[in-house]
């Protein structure tokens, strides 16, 4: 696939550093950061930040020292701007910027000063600053551990250069691409292996290339791009990689701009980005391509389907071994309601989009007492293949325990595979769980983690009461007409002649049947109402004119943005055995206004009798 001209850079610049990193905003996706750079008249402290769905850059929070020439990395929620030169000088200059915050603080200084260097991002956690100059060029490495806000020396690259580029390759393994060192323009390649701490020379690069840029394609592939030739000229060259076959380099498609003293990332789009630059036309560049990779992706890419904070891919089983549905109230929290200090079973479904098998892909249980926010506890950890183009539905050995009554508590499931190009920080403490609301690449549906709340509540035979809210977008005041209905599960329904017979021949046919059989629209259509004594308790409103069966019916008017708050109550009748289940629908009657179609929402509450 060819190159294509992206938005541009808001301010044009040479010597800038690019990483991808969480959005200014929590929760709302990764974004490109553009750092610092040159603009023609000196360093410069710009940041800015792409978001690549809406297709803009949007200046942030600068960096606290202006310099060029200098290294960019990310981290969880955290994005680390290292070294350069701040117009007469090398700088061991370590900022760390708080995408939430909007704000840059100042770290502990690079223990060698340098430009030119390279930066990388461990699957360790551990950052990686490489190479460089300092009126000579250097082949120093040093490692940044955020959980001890230190540097440690580590072992040098073998060539001593400056101008390279570096990336953690699909297999794990940094790559120090190119560069320039004491006798001129390399087409050097060192692969160091954090697990052993050495070095060892890799296939070089088909020509002599000093400040490029380097990135990692979904396909697996390393990206090398841009930089200066052997005779200092700008270049359009593209090579590639591949770690699976040990290469070599294969020339791709040209950029459209050459770029030197340019920028590269891999953006949340899963496309690759050259941001920047200079060229002999132009001192300065706001220029930014990106490439599509055309080739069928050979990195095992597993991941959880569907993310956010009540995900159905988290799958929860009853003490009959029965799917819970999630449930909640109209504009709430969506919590899935449970019985009190019971046990859970666990089951959380697994997809691999690649066409290669996910071997060692790491599924871990958790349980976050008091909801999202806090500290977590692993419940288990499985590690298993997940097929290629495929899914599978991976069990927890042990149970998630329901909390008292009353109790909101989440319960959730965090991914990792070691060659996978999103998702291949194993994250073995609570805090280091992914946020479920970022899928990776943006847009497509692939996250690492998912949860699902839960509140506890216990229903005995008798009276109960349950909250709900609705909610109306605009400006204006509505009447919306509430219904509430129930119908019987009686005890031992799955069971029965008919549903057993049924239940194997949508199987046959290739349904999936993790949910009861209650819960599929058709036979819910042929439950027999139940007369719970339904009732709907509201502030204001008037019963309707008309009862369904089973069920009560009221209008209510509902403010704009604030909502209303509403309860259901009824009782459990005293002929209900244990292993029953009442299905509760509750639904929300709106009117078309000026900016929303009518329309209804539905919400369903599984009630499950004990004694």
């Amino acid at each position: 696939m060819p190159w294509t001209t992206e938005p541009t850079l808001k301010f044009a610049r040479q010597g800038l550093a690019a990483a991808v990193c969480d959005a200014p905003n929590p929760g709302s996706g990764y974004r490109i950061y553009a750092i610092g750079g040159n603009d023609g008249t000196g360093p410069v402290a710009t940041v800015e930040a792409y978001d690549t769905i809406a297709g803009s850059w949007s200046s942030i929070a600068s960096l606290p020292t202006a310099r060029e020439e200098l290294a960019a990395t990310a981290g969880p929620e955290r994005l680390y701007a290292i070294g350069g030169d701040n117009g007469s000088a090398a700088v061991n200059t370590f900022e760390i910027y708080n995408p939430a915050a909007d704000a840059w603080a100042s770290g502990p200084a690079l223990p060698t000063a340098r430009n030119g260097l390279a930066a990388v991002t461990g699957r360790n956690g551990l950052i990686y600053a490489i190479g460089g100059f300092n009126g000579g060029f250097v082949a120093t490495m040093e490692v940044f551990d955020p959980a001890t806000n230190a540097w440690t020396s580590s072992t040098s690259m073998p060539t001593a250069r400056s101008g390279l580029a570096a990336v953690i390759g699909p297999d794990g393994l940094i790559y120090a691409i190119g560069g320039q060192g004491g006798a001129g323009p390399l087409t050097t390649v060192e692969v160091f292996n954090p697990a052993t701490s050495s070095w060892t020379t890799g296939l070089p690069l088909p020509a002599k290339s000093y400040f490029l840029a380097a990135a990692v394609g979904p396909d697996g592939l390393i990206y090398a791009f841009g930089g200066l030739d052997h005779a200092g000229i700008p270049q359009t060259s593209v090579y590639s990689y591949n770690p699976a076959t040990a290469g070599p380099w294969v020339v791709q498609a040209s950029l459209l701009t050459a770029q030197a003293f340019l920028a590269g990332a891999t953006g949340p789009d899963g496309l690759i980005y050259a941001i920047g630059g200079q060229n002999f036309t132009a001192p300065t560049l706001n220029t930014v391509e990106a490439f599509t990779v055309a080739t069928t992706l050979t990195a095992p890419d597993p991941y959880i389907g569907n993310g956010t904070y009540q995900s159905p891919d988290i799958i929860l089983l009853d003490p009959t071994n029965n799917p819970v549905p999630i449930g909640g109230a109209p504009g709430g929290a969506w919590d899935t309601l449970l019985i009190p200090l019971t046990n859970y079973g666990i089951q959380a479904v697994i997809n691999n989009d690649s066409t290669v098998a996910a071997p060692n892909t790491v599924i871990r249980f958790w349980q976050f007492p008091g909801g999202v926010g806090t500290a977590g506890t692993q419940i288990d950890v499985q590690t298993v293949t997940v097929p290629a183009s495929g899914s599978i539905v991976v069990s927890s050995a042990n149970p998630f325990k329901s909390g008292a009554a009353g109790q909101h508590e989440c319960v959730a499931v965090s991914i990792a595979n070691p060659q996978s190009l999103y998702f291949n920080v194993d994250p073995t403490t609570g805090p280091a769980v992914i946020d479920p609301t970022i899928p990776h690449p943006a847009g497509s549906g692939h996250f690492g983690s998912a949860w699902r709340n839960t509140n506890s509540i216990l229903l005995h035979i008798g009276g109960w009461r349950l909250p709900f809210q609705a909610t109306i977008a605009g400006n204006e005041a509505v009447g919306v007409k509430l219904t509430v209905t129930a119908t019987k599960v009686p005890a031992g329904f799955d069971r029965t002649e008919e549903i057993v017979r049924l239940r194997r021949t949508l199987q046959n046919s290739g349904a999936d049947m993790r949910l009861p059989m209650f819960l599929f629209p058709e036979m819910r259509a042929h439950l027999k109402a139940a007369d719970l004594g339904l009732k709907i308790h509201s502030a204001g409103g008037k019963e309707g004119g008309t009862r369904p069966p089973g069920g009560v019916e009221r209008h209510v008017t509902v403010a704009p943005g604030a909502g209303t708050e509403f309860t259901v109550s009824g009782t459990i009748p005293k002929d209900a055995r244990e292993g029953d289940i009442f299905l509760l629908n509750v639904a929300a009657h709106y009117p078309a206004t000026k900016k929303t179609d009518e329309a209804v929402v539905e919400y369903l509450e599984v009630i499950y009798v004990k004694p």
